[in-house]
């Protein structure tokens, strides 16, 4: 099922997604495919036994998957196996049945646990194996959530000082109300901020001093596992 994409690579590029509030996503409907079903239910099966393997409790990905349960915060594990194995089987459609090269693609990149597929699937580990490592600090993540909030900082016009965000972000740390800090930094005037308690609030409040006066903050009340920030390192780094 060769398409026309395939004469064109080098100027085609794969997006892998990250964890979000929802995960289910278009599984379910690639599921239902004829011609995919094979495919995406071993990805499925495959990355569940790795989930059950590394927390120790029983996962079935495909029964979430066609009975539409999204996996909720305290499921965030299944969630990573999910995402892994829907994008991991996503790739294979390309290269089994829409006959893509994909090595031949000429970009590859991914934001939070989709950097890790990303760079996975281009060779460098095998994502089975990759995959192990954020499901051991998934409780962690998990227990770490709760107090978190995410802040969305951006700009309509100029750029944002990374170096400023940073510094707001240790400033505030520093008080000893909770720990603030980057999650992402999606352009030169968009990031994501994860902090507890009410760092988010606190930064709001510093920021009008120190950013461009068009720079804004916004709050997304879920909560969100801090894997890639300072807060994951409360568990496992201790201090003075």
């Amino acid at each position: 099922m060769a398409t026309p994409l395939a004469g064109n690579l080098a100027y085609a590029a794969l997006a892998f997604r990250g964890y979000n509030v929802t995960n289910l996503g278009r599984t379910g409907e690639l599921l239902a495919h004829a011609a995919y079903r094979s495919i995406v239910e071993h990805e499925l099966q495959r990355f569940g036994d790795v989930c059950a393997d590394v927390t120790g409790k029983r996962v079935n990905l495909l029964d979430r998957v066609v009975e539409g349960r999204e996996p909720t915060g305290t499921a965030y594990d299944e969630a990573i196996a999910l995402i892994v194995a829907a994008e991991v089987a996503q790739l294979r459609l390309l290269q089994e049945i829409h006959e893509i090269d994909t090595t031949r693609i000429g970009l590859s990149f991914g934001y939070s646990l989709g950097e890790l597929v990303a760079v996975s699937c281009a060779g460098y580990f095998a994502p089975d194996h990759m995959v192990r490592v954020p499901l051991v600090m998934a409780a962690d993540a998990v227990e770490l959530a709760k107090d978190v909030t995410m802040g969305v900082l951006f700009s309509r016009g100029p750029r944002i000082s990374h170096v400023q965000v940073e510094r707001l972000c240790e400033e505030i740390t520093c008080e000893g109300e909770g720990t603030i800090g980057v999650s992402s930094m999606l352009s030169p005037n968009t990031y994501l901020l994860l902090g507890q308690r009410r760092t988010i609030e606190r930064f709001r409040q510093l920021m009008k001093s120190s950013l461009p006066a068009r720079a804004q903050l916004r709050t997304n009340e879920n909560h969100w596992p801090p894997l890639h920030t300072p807060i994951a390192r409360q568990r496992n780094i201790p201090d003075r």
